[in-house]
């Protein structure tokens, strides 16, 4: 339950202390004293946005506190899984900078706000007056029923699968798009790849060629120069090769009559060597270089064939061309591992959507037996709240697999009738501000019976209603304040008579500006406050002894 808000700076509250009974607990005061502000600054302890504007001194910061008593509420698992110290009485804070930028905490520990709102959605419900709009969502009496049926876990295991299996159908449709684009140039990429394949690119290759074939393109001339080579250093006896051998044998045996000479039959060796090994191999490829038309036709139409795609693609190298085959294979591999995830996701949501079917068909089974139990009830709250003859029916709408929604197969309207006999009519076309807002009340207060949220906050709920359904309003909220902590704004003193805790709100003139105050009214400043409820300011006797009354 929430235990206490503390509020700091905040539209026209300087500084606010409030503590809160466990059961029901009353605000009043008059319009523009500031109520509404009050929630304002709940809200955001639930984690709902707010910019600098909210601040009073634009100089200082917005501090918004409030302190929780969570024991017995099973809430430990949330702040293991969060990484949070968890503490029976938890302090919740929310702080707004003069540049608009908001920091939360939870036990003084810095978080998102989106576990912010994980959080508070499992500790305080908010009713305000627009709410009644959520009567005419096809989905309320959803969570309604599945509250009753004792099946909101079931529901939200069901919720998590439905949301994965939209995702799945987010990236089924993507990939069906990008294969419609891809199919578009699918048949071009393949003719280009397969081009390019067929040409077995080879940057070393491709230089080799060139260079197999100018040999080839020139065998003649090279067997020609390479004979006459041969015959110029080694072909006869007066050849090069044979001087200097016969020379170097006349040094040789000069070789132990001077150091130089030695040098010199050495150097001279080891030329001859050179000379011997050079001829062998002019020999070698000689005998190697032959013209064969048909090797030089294939090298010329691979040359080309190179040359071609070179000039297609108006790349420079043969590089370059194995990048473009590359990145064309790689455009050919995502079309086709794009079918085959296709195909895998289309089974995947076929067994998803078979399965989901089932879940939601045994949802709508529970909600369809719970039905007539809440048609009855809220029936019956409704001719307490002054209604007798108002009554609601609960139309069902079950959908086919194909049209699965995130709360199952169901659609759920509800008709309204409060006059004896009328036909129940959709409440968008029926109703006024008044009796939506018993209707609400009523439902409010049959779902309260089940959920396990320790506080419940209503917003002026009892707008349009006074006189004797008033009291009636009063005793339903303080049935409520029984088994929940429950906050209630309200201009009625028949309401504001049943408080456990009565809270006022005001405005305070005595500063150079205005600002609102609150504090907690008790004997009898809470009998005046009632007392000016029934009859306005000063007000008389009568009315004083009809608060009495009222209080009890």
């Amino acid at each position: 339950m929430l235990q206490s808000l503390s509020i700091r700076n905040y539209a026209i509250i300087e500084s606010v202390d409030i503590t809160f009974d466990r059961q029901l607990n009353i605000i009043t005061g008059e319009t523009g004293a500031g109520k509404s502000i009050l929630l304002g600054a709940m809200n955001l302890i639930l984690g709902k946005r707010a910019d600098s504007s909210v601040l009073r001194n634009k100089t200082e910061k917005c501090v918004v506190e409030a302190t929780f008593l969570l024991k017995d509420h099973g809430l430990q698992s949330f702040f293991e899984t969060e990484d949070l110290e968890y503490d029976d009485i938890t302090v919740i804070r929310r702080e707004i900078n003069s540049n608009g930028k908001s920091r939360a905490f939870i036990n003084d520990t810095p978080v998102t706000l989106d576990v912010l709102q994980q959080l508070t959605e499992q500790l305080v419900d908010i009713h305000a007056q627009q709410e009644t709009q959520n009567l005419l969502d096809k989905f309320f009496f959803c969570e309604i029923l599945d509250e009753l049926s004792r099946q909101t876990a079931v529901v939200k295991e069901y919720q998590t699968s439905y949301h994965l299996y939209k995702q799945k159908q987010a990236r089924l449709q993507q990939l069906q798009e990008e294969q419609i684009r891809l199919q578009k140039e699918f048949d071009f990429i393949s003719f280009q790849l397969n081009e390019l394949s067929d040409a077995n690119l080879n940057e070393e290759e491709f230089e080799s060629i060139e260079s197999e074939l100018s040999v080839l393109q020139n065998a003649e001339t090279i067997k020609r120069n390479l004979a006459e080579a041969y015959q110029l250093i080694d072909g006869n006896e007066f050849a090069a090769l044979s001087q200097l051998l016969q020379a170097n044998k006349q040094i040789g045996q000069l070789t132990g009559y001077h150091s130089v000479l030695t040098e010199m039959h050495a150097t001279l060796s080891a030329l001859t060597d050179d000379l011997k090994s050079i001829t062998r191999q002019i020999t070698n490829i000689a005998d190697a270089t032959e013209y064969n038309e048909e090797r030089v036709q294939v090298l010329m139409e691979k040359q080309t064939t190179i040359n071609r795609l070179l000039q297609k693609h108006h790349v420079s190298a043969v590089q370059e061309l194995i990048a473009i085959q590359q990145e064309l294979q790689q455009k050919a591999d995502s079309y086709v591992h794009s079918s085959e995830e296709i195909i895998r996701l289309e089974s995947e949501l076929k067994k998803d959507r078979k399965s989901l079917f089932e879940t939601a068909q045994r949802i709508s089974k529970n909600r369809n037996e719970k039905i007539k139990t809440a048609e009855s009830k809220v029936s019956s709250l409704l001719v307490d709240l002054g209604m007798p003859f108002g009554h609601i029916i609960l139309e069902q709408k079950v959908a086919d697999a194909e049209k699965l929604n995130a709360f199952g197969i169901d659609e759920i309207r509800l008709l309204f009738s409060a006059n004896k006999g009328t036909a129940p009519q959709p409440l968008d076309e029926v109703g006024s501000g008044g009796e939506k807002s018993r209707l609400m009340l009523a439902i409010k207060s049959l779902v309260a019976e089940t959920i396990t949220l320790p506080t419940l906050i209503f917003d002026e709920i009892d707008t349009g209603i006074s006189g004797d359904v008033a009291q009636k309003v009063g005793h339903i909220l303080q049935s409520l304040g029984q088994k929940h902590q429950v906050i209630a704004i309200t201009h009625l003193p028949q309401v504001a008579a049943k408080a456990d805790l009565h809270l006022f709100v005001f405005k305070n003139h005595d500063k150079a500006v205005t600002y609102t105050e609150i504090k907690t009214l008790q004997g009898d400043e809470r009998l005046h406050e009632i007392a000016v409820m029934l009859s306005g300011n000063n007000p008389p006797k009568e009315a004083l002894e009809n608060a009495r009354k009222l209080i009890g």
